[in-house]
């Protein structure tokens, strides 16, 4: 399981709103902070997740919450790989039939750039009503298993 401590934002029945920051690849590195000002901030934007909350979580109390590895790798195979393979599939099949098709060389790239990015479109498109589908289903959510006390164990640099 994959475990992560994050703050209580609200509370809805037995779901709670969590926030956590995003953490870039290079948190503990020296430069972190001016890499962050040179990136706009991109390692530290805060993620909202909506997760069971059994153990009666209130707002504004930091808790350890708790993934599936197997859901966060089936998630993170969905949203990187499926789109990239998608593209480069559905790519490759355009630019395949345009040539079958007799259309000259040069314009068959195009014409499998332009497949490709659709399928790309149709692939993000088809994840977001897949997402909605999965909505009801607490079997794949986060879990919060424990109220933290004390002070905050995230540590800066």
């Amino acid at each position: 399981m994959l475990r992560e401590e994050v703050l209580v934002v609200a509370v809805e029945g037995a779901y709670a709103m969590v926030s956590s920051q995003r953490k870039s690849a290079c948190g503990s590195c020296q430069a972190e902070s001016s890499c962050t000002v040179l990136s706009g901030g991109g390692g530290k934007r805060d993620t909202r997740i909506r997760a069971m909350n059994p153990v009666g979580a209130q707002v504004g109390q930091r808790v350890e919450l708790e993934v599936s590895e197997q859901q966060f790798l089936k998630a993170s195979f969905l949203v990187y790989l499926l789109p990239v393979i998608s593209l480069i599939f559905f790519g490759i099949l355009g630019r395949s039939l345009a040539v079958g098709l007799g259309v000259a060389p040069d314009m068959a790239e195009g014409v499998g750039g332009l497949v490709g990015v659709v399928a790309l479109l149709l692939t993000f498109f088809g994840l977001s009503r897949f997402n909605d589908h999965l909505e009801g289903d607490d079997s794949r959510r986060p879990v919060i298993r424990k109220i933290l006390t004390g002070a905050s164990r995230t540590g800066g640099c």
